[in-house]
C-alpha cells in the first residue's frame, strides 16, 4: 500500500491493511512521516515505511501541486526499490492524488497488479476546496488525469455507489470498479452498548470529527441557540480540534451552558460518548463534492442505534430513507432546529428512526465491505 497520509490516523487505510493481515496477507505500507515518528514501525503486523514528507495543510494550489509531485517522486523511487526486493503481487494506491498510481509503472511491468483506491473524486474536491468551476483549466486537467489513472489500474475502488456511477460515465473504465464504503468499526461501535439518557440528564446532541467551515458545525451551534429556551438541559457536545472560531460563536450567542467543547479524543473513546447522547448531528455544507461524500461518523451513530439528523445529500439518500434519517436542507438553521425539536418531543420517533436506520445499514456494514474488499484482492492474485 501507498498513501499520502499518516497511517496511524487514517481509519480507511489502516482498516484495509489490518483486514488483509487478518486474512493471511503480508502488508507493507508506504506513508507520510510525522514529527517524532520513526522511519520504520510494525503496527498490528503491518510494516510501515515512512517517507521523508509530511502532509501539506495550506491553501495554495501551487504548493499542493508541488507537494504532490514530490510525493510522486519519492513514491516512484521507494515502490520501485521495494518491489525489486519484495516482488509484490498487488500494490494499492490510496488517493489523493490520482496520478500517484503511475509511480507503480516498474512493478506493473514486472507483473504486479495495481489498485487505485479513490478516497475522493479529485476534480470535485479541487472545485470545492478552491471555489473553481467545472470549466476551469485546472479542473479539466484533473478530469483528464482521473481518466488516465483509472485506465492504468487493474482495479479501482470507490467509496460509494453514486461515485461509481459518475466514474463509469466520465471515465468509461474497462477496469473493475468496486465499492468499499467507510462504515463503522464493528469492534468499537456496538449497538447493544447503547444507553439512552433520561430526562434528568437533559437532552444531549453530539458531533465528532473535522471542525472546518465545510463541516457546518457553526450551523448546528446556531440551531442550538434557537432551542436553548425550548429544550430543558439542552447540550451540544463537540469533539475535535480547531475550535477557536466556534468557541467565539458560542460565546457570542450566549451558549456557555449549552455547548461543550470536549477537544480531540481517541477513536476508542468515542463510543462511550455516543452511549450518553440522544442524537447525532451532521450539518455538513452541501456542494458538488460533498453531495457525493458519505460520512463515516453517520455510520458510527447508526451502528450504535443513535438517531441522526443530517444534511440532505445524494450519497446518504442512496442508503437511508427519509424515515431512517432526519434530513434537513444544507445551511438552513431553522430547518435543523425544527428537526432537533421534533426528535426531542418524540422519544418513540427517536427509537423507531434509529431502528430503521440500523436495519438499512446492514447491507453496507463493514462485515459486508470487508468481504467484498478481500474478494477483490484475492481475484487479482488469482
Amino acid at each position: 500500500m501507498l498513501a499520502y497520509t499518516d497511517y496511524l490516523h487514517d481509519v480507511r487505510v489502516r482498516r484495509e491493511a489490518e483486514s488483509l493481515v487478518k486474512n493471511g496477507f503480508e502488508v507493507d505500507c508506504l506513508c507520510l512521516r510525522g514529527k517524532k515518528q520513526c522511519r520504520f514501525e510494525r503496527v498490528n503486523r503491518v510494516n510501515l515505511y515512512r517517507l521523508p514528507l509530511s502532509k501539506y495543510r495550506g491553501s495554495s494550489k501551487m504548493m499542493y501541486l508541488l507537494v504532490y509531485l514530490w510525493f510522486f517522486v519519492l513514491s516512484f523511487l521507494a515502490v520501485s526499490k521495494c518491489h525489486l526486493k519484495r516482488r509484490y503481487h498487488v500494490i494499492q494506491y490510496h488517493t489523493l492524488p490520482d496520478f500517484i498510481i503511475f509511480s507503480g509503472i516498474i512493478p506493473k511491468l514486472f507483473g504486479a497488479k495495481l489498485v487505485l483506491d479513490m478516497h475522493e473524486i479529485m476534480p470535485e474536491f479541487y472545485m470545492s476546496k478552491f471555489g473553481l468551476e467545472m470549466s476551469n483549466l485546472s479542473v479539466k486537467v484533473l478530469k483528464l488525469l482521473e481518466k488516465i489513472s483509472v485506465s492504468f489500474a487493474h482495479a479501482v475502488i470507490v467509496i460509494n455507489d453514486p461515485i461509481k456511477r459518475l466514474l463509469l460515465e466520465r471515465c468509461k473504465s474497462k477496469s473493475d470498479i468496486t465499492v468499499v464504503m467507510n462504515t463503522a468499526d464493528e469492534s468499537l461501535f456496538i449497538s447493544d452498548r447503547r444507553e439512552r439518557s433520561d430526562k434528568s440528564n437533559g437532552f444531549i446532541a453530539m458531533y465528532h470529527g473535522t471542525l472546518t467551515e465545510l463541516y457546518g458545525v457553526d450551523i448546528a451551534i446556531r440551531a442550538i441557540a434557537k432551542l436553548k429556551d425550548k429544550i430543558p438541559g439542552l447540550q451540544f457536545r463537540i469533539f475535535g480540534s480547531e475550535t477557536e472560531r466556534l468557541k467565539e460563536l458560542a460565546d457570542e450567542l450566549g451558549l456557555s451552558k449549552n455547548v461543550a467543547f470536549i477537544g480531540r479524543v481517541n477513536l476508542e473513546a468515542i463510543p462511550k460518548y455516543i452511549e450518553e447522547a440522544d442524537i447525532g448531528v451532521i450539518s455538513i455544507v452541501k456542494d458538488g463534492f460533498i453531495d457525493l461524500s458519505f460520512s463515516n461518523k453517520l455510520a458510527e451513530y447508526v451502528s450504535m442505534k443513535i438517531p441522526v439528523i443530517a444534511t440532505r445529500l445524494r450519497s446518504t439518500l442512496e442508503y437511508f430513507t427519509d424515515d431512517a434519517i432526519s434530513y434537513f436542507e444544507s445551511r438552513d438553521t431553522d430547518d435543523l432546529a425544527s428537526r432537533i425539536l421534533e426528535l426531542y418531543m418524540s422519544p418513540q420517533k427517536r427509537l423507531l428512526q434509529a431502528e430503521r436506520a440500523y436495519q438499512q445499514y446492514q447491507k453496507i456494514r463493514w462485515a459486508v465491505m470487508e468481504k467484498r474488499y478481500i474478494g477483490l484482492i484475492d481475484s487479482l492474485i488469482e
